[in-house]
């Protein structure tokens, strides 16, 4: 699932998943329009955060 999608499903906005996360609104911003990849570390964080519904593929367009 994209990240924006798993934010909308949660009823957050970018800025409250982004403190959730303990990161900057532009970060995660940039993360949400697929602008930037996250790193591996931040990747890992994404996908514990959302109890792996957002994983490294949805980042690159894959399917698992």
């Amino acid at each position: 699932m994209q990240l924006t999608k798993y934010i909308e499903k949660q009823e957050k906005t970018i800025n409250q998943a982004a403190q959730e996360l303990g990161w900057n609104y532009e970060d995660m911003r940039r993360y949400c329009a697929g602008l930037v990849i996250p790193r591996p570390d931040r990747m890992a964080k994404i996908t514990e955060w959302s109890g792996g519904e957002v994983t490294a593929n949805d980042f690159y367009g894959l399917k698992e």
